[in-house]
C-alpha cells in the first residue's frame, strides 16, 4: 500500500499526504500540534465571550430596583432568627433560605452599625442585628450630593431606609447589592 498523494499548496507538485515538508520546494505542509492547540484555545475563548450574556450596568440595575415593587419579606422575625448566632437553625436551613430570598427586592429600615466609602459614589453600610433585625451589608449608590452627604453623616445607631436586591449572605449577614436610599 502506498501513501496517498496530494498537491503541495506552494509548488502544486504531488507529495505524500504523510509528508510534513514538500520534497520539491521545502514548504512546510502540516501544522504542528502546538499551533493546532493554540488556534483551538483562542477559538474556544472567542466562542465563550460571544455566548456569554452581558451583565447590566450598575445604573441599569439601580433603575430596575427603583421601579420594582418590594417584596413583603421583613428584616425581623423568621429571617432574623435564621441568621442570628445561637439559634437552632442549621447551615442547610440557612443555605436554603439564602437561595429562596436571593434576587428579591426589599425595602427596609435598619439600624446603622458602620459606614465605609468604597469608591466615588459607592458606600457600604453595615447594620446591626441588636434590635431584632437581621444584620446586613448594604452597597449603596447615592444619586446626588444630598444623599452622599447624608450617608457620610450617619452614625452608629441611626436608622437608614434602603431599597435594594438581596445578593446573598456573608457571615450570617444579608448582602443587599445594589441599593438606593429611600427618602
Amino acid at each position: 500500500m502506498g501513501s496517498k498523494l496530494v498537491p503541495c499548496k506552494s509548488c502544486e507538485k504531488e507529495v505524500a499526504s504523510s509528508a510534513k515538508v514538500c520534497p520539491h520546494c521545502g514548504k512546510k505542509l502540516k501544522m504542528g500540534m502546538f499551533k493546532k492547540i493554540l488556534i483551538g484555545f483562542v477559538g474556544l475563548i472567542v466562542v465563550i465571550i460571544a455566548l456569554s450574556p452581558s451583565q447590566p450596568s450598575i445604573q441599569e440595575r439601580l433603575a430596575v430596583i427603583e421601579s420594582a415593587s418590594a417584596t413583603t419579606l421583613h428584616s425581623n422575625g423568621e429571617l432574623a432568627d435564621i441568621f442570628s448566632l445561637g439559634t437552632d437553625y442549621t447551615d442547610i436551613q440557612r443555605d436554603n433560605k439564602e437561595e429562596a430570598i436571593k434576587g428579591q427586592v426589599i425595602q427596609w429600615s435598619l439600624p446603622v452599625f458602620e459606614v465605609s466609602k468604597l469608591s466615588e459614589n459607592h458606600y457600604k453600610v453595615q447594620t446591626t442585628s441588636r434590635h431584632g433585625d437581621v444584620g446586613t451589608f448594604i452597597y449603596i449608590y447615592p444619586r446626588n450630593e444630598t444623599e452622599t452627604k447624608y450617608l457620610e453623616s450617619l452614625r452608629t445607631g441611626n436608622t437608614i431606609q434602603v431599597k435594594g436586591t438581596i445578593d446573598g449572605v456573608l457571615m450570617r449577614n444579608i448582602i443587599i447589592k445594589p441599593a438606593l436610599l429611600v427618602q
